[in-house]
């Protein structure tokens, strides 16, 4: 006897985690990128990037709003700490 819904929620749910690998893996790029910034010239566009990608995963359902928020505002305190020149 097979079960057909069983069969579809396995399809649905490789989908679903290979898609939201991508979007943690974007993540992770975007954070690297942030901590090997030496340039106080490009801080500027790569926070701005990366305050995007964690958007972008929110609306994803990928991580939650609030560590979205706290993952921002651990940035902008790094490079409120950078001195600027």
């Amino acid at each position: 006897m097979r079960h057909l819904s069983v069969e579809k929620r396995a399809r649905q749910s490789e989908v679903r985690n290979r898609r939201n690998r991508k979007t943690k893996a974007s993540l992770r790029g975007a954070l690297k990128d942030l901590a090997a910034n030496k340039e106080p010239e490009k801080t500027a566009k790569l926070t701005a990037a990366a305050q995007k990608v964690f958007d972008r995963a929110v609306v994803k359902n990928v991580i939650h709003k609030n560590k979205a928020a706290r993952l921002k505002s651990q940035i902008m305190r790094k490079k409120a700490a950078q001195p600027a020149e």
